[in-house]
C-alpha cells in the first residue's frame, strides 16, 4: 500500500468513526430510526482497519 493510499484509509476511518458518534447521538434524542447504519459502520470500520493491519 503506498503511503497516500493509507493517509487516505486512516482519514475514512477517522470519518466513519465520527459517523458512529453522530449515530449513537441522534438515536439518544431519537431523531433516528434506521438502527442498521450502526452495524453497516462498524463493519465499514473493521474493513478499513484489516486493510491498514495487512498492509504492514
Amino acid at each position: 500500500m503506498k503511503k497516500t493510499d493509507k493517509i487516505d484509509t486512516l482519514t475514512l476511518l477517522s470519518l466513519k468513526r465520527k459517523e458512529i458518534v453522530e449515530a449513537k447521538a441522534k438515536q439518544f434524542l431519537g431523531n433516528l430510526k434506521d438502527t442498521s447504519v450502526f452495524r453497516k459502520l462498524r463493519r465499514e470500520v473493521a474493513r478499513l482497519s484489516t486493510s491498514l493491519t495487512k498492509s504492514k
